[in-house]
């Protein structure tokens, strides 16, 4: 169906071969499987299936690239994405309409169908993802999870022959996740080819027929799941976490953040209700709960970027009201769910050199270890924008950590990350504990959680329903609490 024959690839104005030289068959109605480290090549591999490359983005590609048998640099754009359906790992960059619907109804409309068949896909399509009371809502006022499904949701309707995924677990809650498998796995049993570029293996490798891994812009294996244990564990795609260490602080008895009867409301959404929490000194506390819980809302408001419409938040006695934003960042950083939104230098270096700048350390020494420890050495002179998305968030991570903030919130830390640096950040984490720093971190990755958390609550709309230890057994909670 697709077959690529000694393709490589580099994008616009890079030296570097991002692809290098690969063999690629893929068959009708075979579900694959496509992972690899963060920067392995994976979604640009995903944009070369797709018809993105050569059509859409620049740069230089080698070799052969056929859909049917026809070279899809003579294939019409049109016609290829009539047959192909891809949904970006960044969900932002395909919305774009006033509502849900709307966004569902757009490709649909563009194909020229009949009203009423635009009205069946996108019923039968919103039930199969759980998202019929989000039909009114705009896209950009949901969830970064809620968002994910849209986009996914937008594609779907179109009904491709051909449908690739790339990171579609990344931002669901497990009932979310559950639902897009029964999905997947049901368009693959129709005859649907399906490709999914995923980090998180979990229990999807146990539905798709084939896996294809890659290093370094090569494909390392290629073949049934249950003989890719080994070149997993050689792409450090399987995280080996380190012993959790005891968290110092925990007898110390004043907060470092006090959250009372907190309140916000959005549009005509309640999206927190009488939140009231504390977090201590070298604590680390994991916000869990379903899409659109609110998880990101209480994120924002720990440092001033949104204020209370009822309520207070302190942080070390200091009411985060009365603080501008600025001020505030120094006492909090947060990492934003999406690290696009808090880049504004040319180069990654930049980006870090803002953050040691705050903190008073060397600027040369620190530069060198944030580097080293997020596996950024390479890519200090290019674009964060430029990078792929497991690279922007390590670099959105390291950024903040630059500054050297009492707390850290990190929203997502671990979206995109392959088994490598979930390892670094959890040695991270735990360092941070030895020097009484406080994190706050919202998560879906119960396992990571488990791993670096010493407490966790869970949100469900809008209000708190459930907290404790991580050293309890939180999954069976979390899942339970989730429809």
């Amino acid at each position: 169906m697709i077959k690529l024959n000694n393709v490589s690839y580099r994008y616009k104005g890079c030296r570097e071969w991002v692809l290098r030289d690969i063999d690629l068959r893929i068959e009708e109605g075979d579900f694959l499987l496509l992972c690899g480290g963060s920067g392995s090549g994976k979604s640009t591999l995903a944009y070369v299936l797709s018809g993105l490359i050569p059509h859409f983005l620049g740069g230089e590609l080698k070799g052969e690239v056929a859909f049917q048998g026809i070279d899809t640099a003579s294939m019409s754009i049109s016609d290829f994405l009539s047959r192909v359906g891809l949904i970006f790992q960044n969900s932002d960059a395909q919305l774009f309409n006033g509502t849900v619907e709307e966004e569902m109804a757009f490709g649909l409309e563009a194909m020229g169908l009949a009203e009423a068949e635009i009205e069946r896909r996108i019923k039968e399509v919103a039930h199969a993802l759980g998202i019929e009371s989000m039909m009114d809502r705009s896209p950009m006022h949901v969830s970064g999870g809620e968002k994910r499904l849209v986009a996914i949701a937008s594609v779907l309707c179109l009904n491709p022959h051909v449908l690739i995924l790339d990171e579609p677990f990344s931002n669901l809650d497990w009932a979310g996740g559950a639902r897009l498998r029964q999905v997947l796995v049901g368009l693959n049993r129709s005859g649907r080819t399906v490709i999914l570029v995923e980090q998180r293996l979990g229990q999807i490798i146990k539905d798709v027929s084939r896996c294809v891994i890659m290093e370094n812009g090569r494909i390392i294996f290629d073949g049934p799941p249950v003989s890719s244990r080994h070149y997993l564990e050689k792409a450090r795609l399987l995280p080996q976490y380190p012993p959790k260490t005891h968290n110092t602080q925990s007898g110390e008895t004043l907060p470092v953040v006090s959250v009372r009867n907190l309140y916000h409301r959005k549009i005509d959404r309640d999206i927190l209700h009488d939140i009231s929490m504390d977090v201590r000194r070298g604590e680390i506390l994991a916000i869990l709960g379903k899409n659109g819980a609110g998880k990101t809302t209480l994120a924002r408001h720990l440092n001033g970027l949104l204020k209370p419409q009822r309520g207070e938040v302190r942080v070390d006695g200091v009411r985060v009201s009365q603080k501008k934003s600025p001020e505030m960042a120094k006492w909090v950083g947060i990492s934003f769910q999406n690290p696009s939104d808090q880049f504004f230098k040319n180069t990654v270096r930049e980006e870090l050199v803002v953050g040691i700048s705050r903190s008073g350390a060397n600027p040369e020494k620190r530069l060198e270890e944030l580097g080293e420890l997020f596996g950024l050495k390479d890519l200090m002179d290019r674009s964060p924008h430029l990078l792929s998305e497991g690279q922007k968030k390590r670099t959105a991570v390291a950024s903040i950590l630059a500054m050297d903030p009492r707390v850290l919130v990190l929203d997502e830390p671990t979206i995109g990350q392959d088994g490598r640096f979930l390892e670094t950040m959890a040695r991270v984490l735990a360092a941070l504990r030895r020097k009484g720093q406080t994190v706050v971190m919202v998560t879906h990755d119960l396992e990571f959680a488990r791993a670096t958390a010493d407490r966790w609550i869970m949100l469900d709309e809008g209000r708190v329903v459930g907290g404790g230890s991580a050293a309890d057994d939180f999954k069976a909670v979390v899942v339970n609490e989730t429809p």
